[in-house]
């Protein structure tokens, strides 16, 4: 009783109805109360009603579309059920017949509903609720039982005791399928619909092609009646014959076949479903009449079985079976000794007591067949089996008694027949089952049993919530006024505070506004004090006084505005005007507001926040949070959004008058374009750089002369898009904006230069000087900007071998960067098209061009542009050359600047030569190509004509000082090594040394094709300047191997020995000396000087030269020098012997200067006597008077 009263409240029309009526109450109570502005769309009772209407309309509409719905899948289902599969064979009656009655049956289906009417106490609200909640045929669970033939499907669904309605019309239970389902038994219930399919579609065993056909048609039927959820469970019968007949192949070939159908329907449905296996023909198990044919009919109605668990996945545990099969088992043998005691019968307490062990021998075979059928696989979907069930349809045939039948095997005895069953006309354990079990879980094909509830339970809490919140608002009702008393006194108390604050504000005779702040936020925030920007729930409810509060703090709150914050604004602009002077524009903007805040016709609330929101950031202090500011903001456009304001404070004529003096002096086209270039113009387009246009590898290459980084280039004001899309789409507004604010901001009053002003022609002229200033600046800063632009310095040879890679490459970064300049100092577009037009024009208005500068004032510094010519050329004409180096010029032959990669790939291959050559220790190969690269970068534009000479010389400085490293080692190795052991220290560099350096060694330094002579001639030859004294190194391609250096002298030293003593340019010493008496003592009566052999003698006769010549030619490296008579002493000359001997004698002798180089006097002193002779060589490089002798060192390192 109470389930059924239960059922009544919560039926889902009831439940629905009872909502409806609750929200109808809710509309109808704070309808009234809902208002949008001051709109209240449900305030009258009309409103509120039809607002009702609306929604009970909507539910309808909404039930009649389902209603609809499902009539029409109705409709589709018995459609595809009656769609033939193939054509009958002409004359077959028995087909017509079965096609005839089946579409009958079906026609009927078509409009019936199910569930019918329960009688008893709840009879009249069931009959109520059958009409609206009968299901047709489409939404009735279907299910589909699979088995062997001769399995007693058919004999389980007839003794199941539904109910099938069609029986009373046809006589029959099932109704023959047609078409795609010719061969399968309908079987209509008011509580599901089962399709008995035949035998042979589960074994496929008679015609195997033709049976799996017609079962795959069979799936697709199906699916094609129910797209959504085809199946709601499977029925799989196995009898208990086949299970203890057939013999082990047998029954796992039979245990394949149903898997392979169950997988079937699995592919081909595209769903899971449960699957529910039903033992038939138990009854056939010796002993079971004898022990269950007498329990009550509860007992055999209700399900004999197992169902197994879920686990969180949705899946079967086969290891349960024999768990649930022992518990069966354990029920039957704890009743047995009760059933024993009752029976008389010797034979039937027998079997009754052998039941058991007959039902376990049903175990082992069982177990097997549910793992070979339902046993999960990795490759297929895993079977839902939701549990075993064991029934009897009808108590026919003879039992089976496998345990006799194994003992008189075993022991060759004569088996013994057991009684056949009578039939009893009763079903066991089938009715329950199908009603209690089966189609109860209908719902668990395709969905989550899990999700199924919590939908429940978000329902029940729906309809819950419903009923509270009818309970709620009375008392939010009641919680909302006494809220709202104490808000209204708590207001009323912070009122009291923002007076005492305001009060305090100091007055406003200071332009400092941060300093009203909190008197403002406290102001505005009167009636918010206690709640902040919203309303708590518990003050809604359309109980809320806080509107009413806030519009009277806001009326106290604009009378701040005014009286506060005005007056300090207009005493900032008034500051700004008497110290800005450095600032024109701003001077400009600030007397422009501050004339907005004294002519009301004159407001304009943008401008004049630009300009306060400027000021503010400039002169408020750095302490100044960014939410202070932010609130400054706010109220800023508080005081503005209700129209023109006039500040309380007397305006300041004379500040006005000044600045307008001061203002108007400046040209009309200096103030626009100077606030043009202030508005930030331009700052969309990125700024142009060599890294952007260059691409990665420009930081190789590229660098910047004045230091700043290749990331910072031309501002975006300067650039083609910068002219194009932002200065000549804004020139004409600002200068249009400017000129029309003359008359009230400046207040210029000159008739002719309004009239002059309005004058289209005018216009266009005064924008063209505008643009003028622009380009003017404009094509200087890209001459800054690319004259900048430098090539890197290069450290060694290898870094220029590669920078000249770079340059010289196909993806070289000169080329899009030279471009990328082009482009942007090309600003005329078109062929001129444009600037003809223009041109023509500027001619027209030439005469009204010299009016209007004597009006404007032309200061001049500005580039003319000739008549016929785009303004535009002040820019283009300066860019000429490197225009016309990225160009083609007829469009066919390549550009120039293809030219100069190739010329930069000669330097590259240069410098790699020359990197050859230095590697291996040998001097660079002489080329044209560093003078080829002069030249032809003479005639290139910048920055390619720096780029290349600074690419040719350090390429050649670092060549060359790789080459004066290499032959510094050279030098020391071929020269210095033998140098140091062959002469230093040695007579006749050392001249106080008694060592002396031999002949052979000297001449192999010092003579033509010596060492020294053929070390620079071989290598030094081409880089040193010997036209001047000292040497020094030439400039080779515009680069030298350094400085003078002490080796370098020495190689000059070298030459002058070279020349000095092999003048006959043989590889022997030559020196040839003259000889000539000059006087002798009195004492001497003959003087022999003996060199080699070479005499010199004198006797106090003639004064004849005479000629000696060293080296001698008898080679004794001896000097004697001899008189007569011998002295007192004994001594009768002097003796030198040596390769030196010569040089070594005049070092002991008196030598005197005799007026040239090549002449001296030499005076022999032998013991006091002496004899004085006029010495002359054959050179004026006098190899006996040679500093270079002295001065001589063995040479080191370049």
């Amino acid at each position: 009783m109470i389930k059924k009263i239960f059922g009544i409240i919560f039926n889902p029309w009831v439940l629905l109805v009872l909502g409806l009526l609750a929200l109808s109450l809710v509309i109808w109570i704070v309808g009234p109360l809902v208002a949008i502005g001051n709109w209240r769309p449900l305030e009258s009772t009309t409103a509120r009603l039809v607002f009702i209407g609306l929604i009970v309309l909507l539910i309808v509409l909404r039930q009649v579309w389902k209603l609809v719905a499902s009539r029409k899948k109705n409709d589709k289902v018995v459609n595809q059920l009656l769609a033939p599969a193939a054509a009958a064979s002409p004359g077959d009656g028995e087909v017509k017949v079965l096609n005839e009655r089946f579409a009958k049956a079906l026609q009927t289906l078509k409009t019936a509903k199910f569930d019918q009417p329960q009688g008893g106490i709840s009879g009249l609200w069931s009959g109520l609720s059958s009409r609206v909640g009968k299901r047709y045929l489409y939404e009735l669970p279907w299910y589909v039982i699979i088995g062997a033939p001769g399995s007693g499907k058919t004999t389980a669904l007839v003794n199941s005791g539904l109910n099938f309605p069609l029986a009373a019309a046809s006589g029959e239970h099932s109704v023959k399928g047609v078409g795609g389902t010719r061969n399968c038994d309908w079987w209509f219930t008011d509580q599901a619909v089962l399709i008995d399919t035949a035998g042979r579609y589960t074994t496929q065993d008679s015609h195997k092609d033709t049976d799996a056909k017609a079962w795959e048609g069979f799936l697709g039927l199906l699916k094609r009646s129910r797209p959504r959820q085809p199946l709601n469970g499977v029925l799989v019968t196995v009898s208990v014959t086949d299970l203890l007949t057939q013999s082990t192949a047998e029954r796992a070939q039979h245990a394949a076949t149903v898997r392979a159908r169950l997988q079937e329907l699995h592919q081909h449905l595209g769903m899971r479903f449960p699957i529910y296996l039903l033992v038939t023909k138990t009854d056939l198990l010796s002993g079971f009449m004898e022990t269950l044919g007498d329990v009550d009919k509860d007992t055999r109605a209700a399900p004999w079985g197992f169902t197994f668990k879920l686990d969180k996945h949705q899946r079967t545990d086969l290891s349960a079976f024999s768990t649930e099969f022992d518990a069966l088992e354990k029920r039957l043998t704890d009743g047995l000794i009760g059933k024993l005691q009752l029976e008389r019968d010797s034979g039937r307490r027998a079997r009754i007591y052998a039941f058991p062990q007959q039902f376990e021998a049903l175990k082992g075979l069982l177990k097997d067949y549910l793992e070979q059928v339902f046993s999960p696989s990795q490759f297929e979907a895993h079977p839902l089996l939701r549990g075993v069930y064991f029934v009897s349809g009808t108590q026919e045939g003879t039992p089976i008694d496998r345990m006799l039948g194994r003992i008189a095997r075993t022991y060759r005895l004569e088996r013994t027949v057991v009684p056949p069953n009578q039939s009893s006309g009763k079903s066991y354990f089938l009715q329950r089952l199908l009603k209690e079990v089966v189609f109860a879980e209908s719902g668990l094909a395709g969905t989550d049993l899990k999700w199924e509830r919590r939908r429940g339970y978000l329902a029940l809490g729906a309809y819950v919530a419903i009923g509270l919140v009818s309970a709620a608002v009375l008392t939010a009702w009641g919680i909302s006024y006494f809220g709202n008393q104490r808000y209204v006194d708590k207001v009323g108390a912070a009122a009291e505070d923002v007076k005492k604050l305001v009060q305090a504000t100091p007055n406003r005779n200071s332009p400092d506004v941060l300093v009203l702040l909190p008197a403002l936020e406290a102001t505005r925030d009167l009636a918010r004090a206690s709640i902040g920007d919203s309303v708590p729930l518990s003050l809604g409810f359309g109980l809320y006084q806080g509107k009413k509060l806030d519009a009277a703090s806001q009326q106290a709150y604009r009378r701040m505005l005014i009286d506060a914050v005005l007056p300090r604004i207009a005493l900032g602009i008034e500051e700004q005007l008497k110290t800005g002077n450095d600032n024109p524009e701003l001077q400009y903007e600030a007397l422009k507001a501050y004339i907005i805040l004294y002519d009301p016709e004159r407001f304009d609330p943008k401008a004049l926040k630009l300009y306060v929101t400027a000021d503010w950031e400039l002169t408020l202090p750095r302490a100044v949070t960014t939410e202070q500011r932010a609130a400054l903001e706010s109220h800023l456009d508080a005081l503005l959004a209700e129209g023109a304001v006039v500040s309380p404070l007397p305006e300041d004529k004379n500040l006005v008058a000044q600045t307008r003096a001061r203002l108007v002096a400046t040209p009309l086209t200096e103030r626009i374009y100077r606030r043009m270039k202030r508005q930030g113009l331009g700052a969309e387009f990125p700024d142009f750089t060599v890294v952007a246009k260059a691409g990665p590898g420009a930081p190789l290459v590229f660098t910047r002369g004045s230091g700043q980084p290749l990331t910072k280039g031309v501002s975006g004001f300067f650039t083609h898009d910068g002219y194009h899309k932002g200065f000549q789409r804004e020139v004409e507004r600002v200068a249009s904006q400017l000129a029309d604010e003359e008359s009230w901001v400046l207040g210029v009053n000159d008739s002719k230069r309004r009239d002059a002003l309005k004058n289209m022609d005018i216009k266009l002229q005064l924008n063209d000087e505008v643009r003028r200033l622009y380009l003017t600046e404009y094509a200087k800063t890209w001459e800054e900007f690319i004259a900048d632009i430098k090539m890197v310095k290069t450290a060694n040879l290898a870094q220029a071998v590669q920078m000249a890679r770079v340059l010289s490459a196909p993806d070289n970064p000169l080329v899009p960067l030279l471009k990328a300049m082009s482009r942007e100092t090309t600003l005329r577009q078109g062929k001129d098209v444009v600037g003809t037009v223009e041109a023509k024009a500027r001619d027209a208005l030439q005469k009204s061009r010299d009016d209007l500068m004597r009006l404007l004032g032309n200061r001049g510094g500005i580039q003319p542009v000739e008549p016929g010519q785009a303004i535009e050329s002040i820019v283009d004409d300066r860019f000429i050359g490197l225009r016309q180096m990225v160009s083609s010029p007829d469009g066919k032959l390549p550009p120039p600047v293809d030219g100069t990669i190739a010329l930069i790939n000669e330097v590259f291959t240069l410098l790699i030569a020359a990197d050859t050559a230095v590697k291996g220790g040998n001097v660079p190969p002489p080329s044209e190509v560093p003078n080829k690269v002069k030249a032809e970068a003479s005639r290139l534009p910048e920055p390619v004509r720096s780029l290349l000479n600074t690419l040719s010389v350090s390429g050649t400085s670092a060549a060359l000082e790789i080459t004066r490293s290499n032959l510094g080692q050279a030098i020391n190795t071929e020269i210095g090594e033998f140098c140091r052991q062959a002469v230093a220290g040695r007579y006749p560099f050392a001249r106080s040394s008694q060592r002396d350096a031999t002949p052979e060694d000297f001449a192999r330094l010092f003579a033509p094709g010596g060492l020294f002579d053929t070390f620079f001639q071989k290598n030094l030859v081409n880089f040193v300047d010997t036209s001047v004294k000292p040497w020094k190194f030439k400039s080779v391609d515009g680069a030298s191997m350094g400085t003078d250096n002490s080796t370098l002298l020495q190689f000059q030293h070298a030459a002058m020995i070279r020349e000095t003593f092999f003048r006959g340019g043989g590889n022997q010493i030559s020196v040839r000396l003259d000889f000539k008496p000059v006087e002798m003592d009195a004492t001497i009566t003959q003087f022999i000087l003996d060199v080699d052999g070479q005499l010199v003698k004198y006797s106090h006769g003639p004064q004849i030269p005479a000629t000696v010549q060293w080296p001698g030619p008898r080679g004794s490296s001896q000097v004697r020098v001899q008189i007569t008579p011998v002295t007192a002493s004994g001594a009768s000359g002097l003796v030198t012997d040596g390769p030196w001997a010569l040089f070594k004698i005049f070092d002991k002798q008196q030598i005197e200067p005799a007026g040239g180089p090549e002449r001296w006097k030499a005076t022999f002193n032998v013991d006091g006597r002496k004899a004085q002779f006029l010495v002359t060589t054959s050179s004026v490089r006098n190899p006996f008077r040679l500093p270079e002798l002295e001065q001589f060192s063995c040479p080191g390192r370049l």
